[in-house]
């Protein structure tokens, strides 16, 4: 009895180690509180090689810090699913490319309560993503963005929100090689905010 009573006490001191573990991961990533998903679906227009002018549908996913202090680290992750449309899928075949990669720089912008506004820039890497045979080229960038609240930033709620231009720069196994589309929000006025931390 008293070797299974020692067993039993083992396992629970694991599971409290390990649960304590996570919990400080969380509060290092995150601050104090509890974090928010936000998926945000945006639309940009950018110019590509062969084809011009096309719509490229976006969906930003990020966990939003409940709290930050002034001066603390946080990394926060960060991806965006991209639907570059059909044209570009046909485009890329046409030239015989077969998978893509590359990098997606954009930005969000951290407006505390007394207005003043803190930029954010993100990189996110495209990985190697192989060309559909038929339909719309997809893919998915994927990183984290790690940034400092500014000391001297106003207690209060602070908004992030995605700005309204971007760049993918493009990178494939064709005789395009490589290239930037740069991204405009289109139409201007859609809701860019992802979300709202309490600063303090």
């Amino acid at each position: 009895m008293a070797a299974i009573t020692h067993r039993a006490r083992s396992r629970n001191a694991t599971r409290a180690g390990v649960l304590t573990a996570v919990t400080a991961v969380a509060l290092g990533v995150f601050g104090a509180g509890m974090a928010a998903a936000a998926d945000k679906s945006l639309t940009f227009k950018g110019a590509f090689p062969l084809i011009g002018q096309q719509s490229v549908h976006t969906v930003v996913h990020v966990n939003i810090p409940a709290k930050a202090t002034p001066g603390q680290a946080l990394t926060v992750p960060f991806s965006i699913d991209v639907d570059a449309g059909k044209a570009a899928g046909d485009g890329l075949r046409l030239v015989g490319a077969k998978n893509v990669a590359g990098t997606i720089k954009s930005s969000v912008t951290l407006k505390a309560s007394d207005g003043r506004t803190v930029p954010l820039p993100i990189e996110l890497p495209i990985p190697k993503t192989a060309v559909p045979p038929q339909g719309a080229l997809t893919f998915a960038a994927k990183g984290s963005v790690r940034f400092t609240v500014p000391k001297g930033v106003a207690a209060g709620a602070a908004k992030t929100s995605v700005d309204a231009t971007a760049t993918t720069h493009v990178v494939t196994d064709s005789s395009l090689g490589q290239f930037d589309v740069k991204l405009t929000l289109d139409p201007a006025g859609q809701d860019t905010v992802l979300g709202s931390t309490q600063v303090g």
